[in-house]
């Protein structure tokens, strides 16, 4: 009796039933406090840039390379976190807080065990990489440093953003905001403490950037586990659930691995489009990165709308109402395109200012200013996409997304923007364009495969 007390959340926790009731107050209850987790996201980001943008151009350039390949290798153990979440989610909807331990456990014994092996593949490929990467002098030493800082806190980064995802999944958004809101603002406060330095803390320049990302991480996942511990949340951390249950570790990794292989097609993509880039300088590296930063600002709304997609369809389905699933992911793909639409509107007509308020430099200010322009206008399209995306991911079916995410980004947008960037007549600005091109076609195919209603029938 007492170990079964233990391992269920308290009775509270599972007061909130989003399986009936107003579909809108549901989308609310959980989409506000996602959303403003992912905005403290941008925020951090954002202030990331404007600290660094005070050192110089190059450490622009670094922070923008630095933190792309960081995104890289975190996305493949990061992406775990859809498969745990998924059935999560179903466990929750279901009513069984005892599965719901258990899957909790195993998915964050399997993102450990990931994070471990990829650090180690880290610092061992990073030299070479860089050097593929055509990292140039004046900003290879610096990005080197960002990056063997970043792999030593890896676990805890990872640990970290795997357990907020299981935090949605089991419909407690509101702590998974307070305790990655609360991470990237106290990143925001002591970056420039570590950027720059202060009394006894010495100048560390870019490093002092990763530094402050590895601390607040570890500082936010202690925190997490102890929630976790105490059980005062629909989820508990059960020792004995840590033990390893192969088939239970199986079913979430064929979940999460279509969806951790899009990441890192995502995440790579990335890169590489970085190395595209450079050909044109390091300016135009530090300005796409300004851009890159705003353009994701504009769906950030999104991921946090898209989260409370997933959240509503996993656990709908596990009560039985594919229905409301689906109407829950519509509702909410209207409202995340009205937002992007409007900031939409704002980039196209003032790029300029938006790119001042980071680097003042003229060249900086011309790169970033026309990626803006050229590729804002696909994020109106891509706002639908990203909802019927994370649908998807919340009913399990993560295959046609990893699918058509491995068609758009290295079938259309790699390929293209290499052509348009060695061959064509339209300079840097060909490679915003080849961007927006894939974007339509991502977002318009994400979109008709939710619409076929297939994930309905998905089980896990």
């Amino acid at each position: 009796m007492a170990n079964n007390q233990q391992e269920n959340a308290t009775s509270a926790q599972w007061r909130v039933d989003f399986t009936t009731g107003s579909i809108t107050r549901n989308i609310w209850l959980l989409a506000i406090p996602m959303t403003l987790e992912q905005i403290s996201v941008v925020v951090f980001q954002l202030g990331d840039l404007f600290w660094v943008g005070k050192l110089s151009p190059q450490a622009l350039a670094v922070v923008s390379l630095s933190g792309t390949m960081r995104w890289a290798l975190t996305s493949l153990a990061v992406g775990l976190g859809t498969g745990g979440l998924a059935v999560v989610a179903r466990y929750v909807g279901a009513h069984d807080p005892t599965d719901a331990n258990q899957a909790t456990a195993q998915t964050i014994l399997l993102a450990a065990i990931v994070a471990f092996f990829l650090a180690i593949f880290g610092f061992l490929a990073l030299p070479a990489t860089l050097h593929i990467l055509g990292a140039g002098p004046d900003i290879y030493q610096d990005t080197m440093t960002y990056l063997n800082i970043t792999l030593v806190g890896l676990l805890s980064i990872v640990l970290m953003q795997v357990i907020n995802t299981l935090f949605r999944g089991a419909g407690n958004a509101r702590w998974a905001m307070a305790i990655g809101g609360g991470a990237n603002i106290f990143n925001i406060l002591i970056e420039p403490l570590l950027i720059f330095g202060w009394g006894p803390v010495p100048k560390l320049g870019v490093a002092g950037a990763a530094l402050s990302v590895v601390i607040t991480q570890t500082l936010a996942l202690l925190i997490q586990l102890f929630l976790l511990l105490r059980g005062v949340l629909r989820i508990r951390l059960v020792w004995r659930f840590l033990q390893p249950n192969l088939a239970l570790m199986w079913r979430i990794v064929k979940i999460a691995l279509p969806s951790t292989v899009q990441m890192f097609l995502r995440a790579s993509s990335r890169v590489t489009l970085l190395g595209i880039v450079s050909i044109y300088g390091t300016f135009a590296l530090a300005g796409y990165g300004v851009a890159n930063r705003l353009l994701l600002m504009a769906i950030v709304p999104g991921f946090g709308l898209g989260n409370a997609a997933a959240t509503l369809v996993g656990q709908n389905l596990g009560a039985g109402k594919p229905g409301r699933a689906e109407r829950s992911t519509w509702l909410i793909a209207f409202y995340n395109l009205i937002i992007v639409s409007i900031i939409g509107a704002l980039y196209f007509f003032y790029a300029g200012w938006f790119v001042r308020l980071f680097n003042h430099d003229p060249h900086v200010l011309y790169f970033g200013s026309h990626s803006l322009r050229i590729v804002i206008g696909s994020y109106v399209l891509l706002a639908v996409g990203i909802i019927a995306a994370r649908g998807l991911d919340g009913a399990g079916s993560t295959m046609p997304t990893m699918v058509i995410n491995a068609l758009t980004l290295w079938g259309i947008q790699i390929p293209l923007t290499y052509l348009l960037a060695k061959w064509g007549v339209l300079g840097a600005d060909g490679v915003w364009l080849g961007l927006s091109i894939a974007n339509v076609f991502n977002a318009l195919l994400l979109t008709y495969w939710f619409k076929k209603g297939n994930w309905k029938q998905k089980e896990i």
